[in-house]
Formats: C-alpha cells, sequence, structure tokens
C-alpha cells in the first residue's frame, strides 16, 4: 500500500505546488507563500524519495539523498507558524498586523527550529527501513516525542483558530487538528503513511485558506 501511496501524495504536493506558486503570481506576492512552497517543496523530495528508495542501488547514495529530507523535516517544519500568521495578517486580524506579533512569531520560530535541530541530530543514527514496498532511512537514534513538531501543529491551530473565529474560515484550524490526531497515532501501529497523508492534508487546507484570502481581497478591491 504504501508503495502506491507515497507516490500519490507526491503528485498530490506537485499539484499543490503549483496552486501556491500561481496565488504568488496573482497576489502582492506574499513572503507566507514563499515560505509555503518551500514547505511543500521539502515534502514533495521527502514523499519522492520515499517512493524511489527502493531503487536507489547504492545505500550510501541513499543516505546522502536523505539528509536534505532529515534537514527539510527539521528547519522549514516550523516555518508552518510563519505561514498561519502570514495568513491572519493577509486577513488583516488586528493583533497580526502589530509589528511586535510579527517579532514574536519570528523569535518563536527560531526557537522551535534550534529545538528541532538540538534534539533530532543530539543522537543521529540512520537506519534504513523497508516498509509495504518502501525502503526509507530513519533516525533510530530520535526516541523521544516530536515535541517542536507538535508544537509547531498546535500553534498552526491556534492561529487557524483566531482565523475561523474572525473570518469564518475554518479549514486550517480544521487541517491542524487532522494533523495533530494523524501524527498522535503510533507508528507502530500504522507505520508512516497516515502521518504523510495528514501532511498532505494541512497542507491542502493552508492551500484552501490562502486562496480564499486572495479572493475576498480580489473582490473588496473591485
Amino acid at each position: 500500500m504504501a508503495a502506491v501511496l507515497y507516490p500519490f501524495y507526491t503528485a498530490v504536493m506537485c499539484v499543490l505546488l503549483g496552486w501556491v506558486v500561481c496565488l504568488y503570481q496573482t497576489s502582492q506576492h506574499q513572503l507566507g507563500l514563499i515560505f509555503l512552497m518551500m514547505i511543500i517543496a521539502a515534502i514533495i523530495y521527502d514523499n519522492l524519495l520515499i517512493s524511489v528508495g527502493r531503487w536507489v542501488e547504492s545505500k550510501e547514495m541513499l543516505l546522502r539523498l536523505s539528509h536534505p529530507r532529515f534537514l527539510g523535516h527539521v528547519i522549514l517544519t516550523p516555518f508552518s507558524v510563519a505561514v498561519a500568521y502570514a495568513l491572519c495578517q493577509q486577513g488583516n486580524l488586528p493583533w497580526a498586523i502589530a509589528p511586535s506579533s510579527g517579532l514574536g512569531v519570528f523569535f518563536v520560530t527560531l526557537i522551535l527550529i534550534i529545538t528541532e535541530l538540538l534534539t533530532y541530530y543530539r543522537k543521529f543514527q540512520p537506519t534504513t527501513v523497508l516498509f509495504q514496498g518502501t525502503l526509507r532511512y530513519t533516525n533510530s537514534g530520535y526516541k523521544m516525542p516530536p515535541y517542536p513538531s507538535i508544537v509547531t501543529t498546535i500553534l498552526v491551530g491556534a492561529l487557524g483558530y483566531y482565523l475561523w473565529q474572525q473570518l469564518s474560515y475554518p479549514w486550517l484550524l480544521v487541517g491542524s487538528v487532522v494533523m495533530f490526531v494523524g501524527g498522535a497515532i503510533p507508528q507502530k501501529l500504522v507505520g508512516p503513511t497516515v502521518c504523510s497523508g495528514v501532511e498532505v492534508i494541512l497542507m491542502t487546507s493552508f492551500c484552501i485558506t490562502a486562496e480564499t484570502l486572495e479572493h475576498a481581497a480580489r473582490f473588496s478591491a473591485i
């Protein structure tokens, strides 16, 4: 099943990336959309490498190709908070427009990135994992719960809650809840495909929210 799902996830994420590129071109070049493109591109690489990992003959080559996967997750995942904040700014939420809010989001994102780096690479032990026809490397030395990712999802959900309360846009909140629940399911029970799937749902919720805000901005300008 995973051998089919990961190429599917890759294809869906490519569609989402094209969607965000189109939004960026038609919008006022929102910085948050650049961050969103970076996150989606990293997820595409992640899913694509898992999809083709079994065909990479050299394990050394697969490990070399996997390092960007690890770094992409560690460095870019916290930027989801910055993207959610940028959407709140675009929605003209009063608290999000204040300069101090932007500074606070910057420091929170920076702290999450540093924490991810310190915890994930504290005991880095790359190990190959074969799962349902896919082959990938994981960090078997990372034994603790992914607290930075959990905090990131909670913060995105909180910002999604404000968008729902102030603008009646529930999609980011829904995507965050799905991500939180799906990410909480132990991979020992269901494998990594569920977590990757809810990641696609979260990115879709970002895109729908960005599209809705852009449409509302164009409508108000008429």
